[in-house]
């Protein structure tokens, strides 16, 4: 068991946990980053739309981030966090090899976990021609012909963001019913949505390039990519098991310095409130360390 302390103790290593642990260290705070080194993104050709990085490699991008952060002075680690207790300046954080340090203030940076369809196939399209976010690659699809994998009224408002890029789109329920109400049914009427709710058999291609869809009554329809849309939870449960408020989805509740409802415990990235972007995720990433140098500043320097 290790008695050591850090001011603070970033878990997650993503874009949000690595700016944080950046911009802590640059605050001349101790600071030590656990990452379980699995990152949602990791199937993924590219990072895209991160300023002065064109389509960087998600692990490439890791790489530079960790590099930078034990430059400004950062200690970065790959572990599994298994638990967490105590209070404001005085946590203790548990590794699952059994080590224990101290800290005074937490950053949670675990992002968020994607329920992957189970089609035959889909994993070998993933991250190059099949893809679960939007925001990241609807820009490689302007005028293609995709196919959307869910169902209820969520796949109708995803829709509509990817209308942003092509309107050639095809919702496939995958054998589930298609569970729409009436003003999500009239939205795919609208702008001449088809859904297709046969169980899919099978999904096709060559070198990572979707070509089509084969479904379970012997049918086929050709693709050029294919997104979907299930549902997705939060990459850790300690935010929970701590008592930190959350809604439905797991997403946290933050106030403006970006501390949970838990004091000490604050939250960047993907598990906090807003869009999925790793641009984002870093702003507030470094965001919520200034968050944490403020209440760390001691009383006799706040006027």
């Amino acid at each position: 068991m290790s008695s050591t302390s850090y001011d603070a103790i970033v878990i997650g290593g993503g874009p949000a946990g690595l700016a944080g642990a950046l911009w802590l260290a640059r605050y001349r705070h101790s600071v030590h980053l656990f990452d379980a080194g699995d990152p949602r993104n990791a199937p993924t050709t590219g990072v895209h739309g991160y300023l002065g990085l064109q389509d960087i490699p998600p692990m490439e991008l890791r790489r530079i981030g960790r590099a930078q952060a034990r430059d400004a002075g950062a200690k970065t680690e790959e572990a599994v966090v298994e638990s967490l207790d105590g209070e404001i300046g005085d946590f203790c954080i548990r590794l699952a090899d059994g080590r224990a340090f101290g800290a005074k203030r937490v950053l949670f940076a675990t992002g968020l976990r994607d329920i992957i369809p189970e089609i035959p196939g889909l994993t070998d399209f993933y991250g190059t021609s099949i893809w679960h976010c939007p925001d990241c690659d609807g820009p490689s699809i302007v005028g293609k012909k995709v196919g959307v994998i869910g169902w209820s009224r969520p796949i109708v408002a995803y829709c509509m963001q990817m209308l942003t890029w092509t309107d050639k789109l095809t919702i496939l329920t995958h054998g589930h019913a298609a569970g729409m109400p009436a003003r999500s049914v009239a939205a795919l009427d609208r702008f001449a949505i088809p859904v297709r709710t046969q169980v899919v058999r099978g999904i096709d291609g060559q070198d990572g390039q979707v070509e089509g869809v084969t479904f379970i009554d012997g049918s086929h329809e050709e693709f050029d990519a294919i997104f979907f849309h299930i549902a997705s939870g939060p990459g850790c449960s300690i935010p929970a098991a701590l008592g930190c408020r959350a809604d439905e989805e797991g997403i946290l509740e933050i106030d403006a310095e970006f501390e949970t409802t838990v004091p000490g415990i604050f939250a960047a990235g993907d598990i906090t409130p807003g869009s999925k972007s790793a641009l984002r995720a870093a702003a507030d990433g470094a965001r919520a360390a200034i968050g944490i140098y403020r209440s760390l500043l001691p009383k006799e320097r706040k006027v």
